[in-house]
């Protein structure tokens, strides 16, 4: 069999592989980038396509332009069950819709200007084992034929389903079976619509429990007369599946249903929970969605796949510094991830299990009392008490619009109370590697401690 060798080897090319090709295309290494799919169809995966504009800025990547960029978004509309209340947000900076595959191929495109070796339509199959480290991995590409690309790291890029990492050891740390209501199945379609979209610059989202149980329905506009339109359901319950939803009910609606054009469509299980306990082994790194590198609420996962390809970079070149490839040599990754970006994302998969708890009658009251959002609700009890501040008044009105419904209030404080400990886990991830199985079981209890609490059946 053929064999290859590079420094660092990236598997799945996607926002979160391309991003660290990307990030690594000036750091001296020999790098391959390896996709099972063609240039055609790079950042494939079913996605909303909206980002904020911040993540580029704070990952040292480029902000989209020209044909990559569809539509600067300027804040979201949020729909009650009825669609009679609504919430306007406008985030702190423009977001974008962007065309996922232009945008990937040209991070593609200028890492393989500095080097960087690009290898489509070839599929990664089994991870390179040797002792307890990752030396390498197996590749049929269509090109080239069966080939072992050996490297000092190897990087699991695949997506939710974790090609390489499932098939380690069962008894790596690395190795996790999360539940499956941790996981929804999305549905989405671009499509060319047979009216022009009022405020394109503002995304909407649609929360009705009959529809999207455990999840939420989508319009994002990527101009006038072209949409993002989706769903995603929560899975491990028995709901039906989103394109069967789509197909049988979202498609009756005269916006969803005025399409003239699919430019595309697909569906996939997209992680909604906490990050990965560890993102690193022997050898080892995993980012994005086979991390589980995702905003648990929205399940929007480009963002946080840039900033883990950014940890994960800067942990690279500092491994080959030290020349230590080992779990320790790796663990700045985790530091750098969990005490950051993990402990909002483990904080909000405390919110997002209590959030997929409520009915459609909760969700309705909340969103035309005006609570615009878990943020707000948090900052009132953040604190612990009340202080005479500038912003004491407009915590009290939201105070007095949960006074309607006391059971609701108390959850509430429970689940913020929760969300606080578990970031402050999360911010006292271990120093030492050696210290991680106490802190995974501090994790885990406090999980099962939260639902028991809330009485959270899944």
């Amino acid at each position: 069999m053929r064999s290859l060798t590079y420094d660092v080897v990236v598997v799945g090319l996607g926002p979160a592989g391309a991003s660290l090709v990307y990030l690594l295309r000036n750091s001296g290494l020999r790098v391959a980038g390896i996709d099972w799919v063609g240039p055609e169809g790079v950042w494939g995966k079913p996605c909303g396509d909206a980002i904020g504009a911040g993540h580029f800025d704070r990952n040292g990547l480029p902000h989209p332009s020209g044909e990559a960029l569809m539509q600067v978004v300027n804040g979201a509309l949020v729909y009650s069950p009825s669609e009679e209340g609504v919430l306007r947000l406008v985030g702190e900076g423009a977001g974008y819709m962007i065309d996922r595959n232009k945008y990937g191929l040209s991070l593609l495109r200028e890492a393989q200007k500095r080097g960087v070796d690009i290898y489509f339509k070839s599929r990664a199959s089994h991870p390179i084992i040797e002792d307890i480290k990752v030396t390498g991995v197996k590749v049929h590409s269509e090109d080239l034929g069966d080939i072992e690309f050996k490297a000092k790291i190897v990087v699991d890029a695949t997506g939710s389903g974790g090609a390489l990492r499932r098939k380690l050891p069962k008894d790596w740390l690395i190795v996790e079976n999360p539940p499956e209501t941790d996981f929804v199945v999305a549905y989405r379609k671009v499509v060319e619509v047979n009216y022009e979209i009022e405020n394109p610059d503002h995304i909407r989202l649609y929360f009705n429990e009959n529809i999207a149980p455990g999840g939420y329905w989508w319009l994002f506009p990527k101009g006038k007369n072209v949409a993002n339109i989706g769903l995603g359901i929560q899975m491990g319950r028995g709901y039906p599946h989103p394109a069967k939803v789509y197909r049988e009910v979202l498609a009756k609606r005269p916006d969803v249903g005025g399409e003239v054009r699919v430019i595309s469509e697909a569906g996939a299980k997209i992680p909604t929970r906490r990050p990965s306990n560890t993102m690193v082994w022997n050898g080892f790194i995993t980012i994005g969605d086979s991390a589980y590198t995702v905003d648990p609420i929205h399940g929007g996962g480009m963002g946080y796949a840039m900033t883990a390809a950014k940890h994960a970079s800067e942990a690279i070149i500092k491994a080959f510094q030290n020349n230590d490839f080992t779990l320790r040599g790796l663990w700045t990754l985790n530091l750098g991830y969990m005490k950051t970006t993990g402990a909002k994302q483990a904080a909000l998969d405390v919110l997002r299990q209590f959030l997929q708890t409520l009915s459609n009658e909760e969700i309705e009251w909340a969103i035309k009392k005006g609570l615009a959002g878990a943020e707000e609700v948090i900052s009132v009890f953040g604190e612990g008490e009340f202080s005479m501040t500038a912003g004491f008044l407009e915590k009290l009105n939201v105070v007095v619009k949960l006074i309607g419904k006391p059971s609701l209030l108390m959850k509430l404080m429970n689940v913020n109370d929760y969300m606080k400990r578990v970031k402050s886990l999360y911010k006292s991830y271990p120093e030492d590697p050696d210290e991680l199985p106490t802190w995974i079981t501090k994790v885990d209890s406090l999980y099962k401690e939260y639902k028991g609490a809330l009485n959270i059946p899944f």
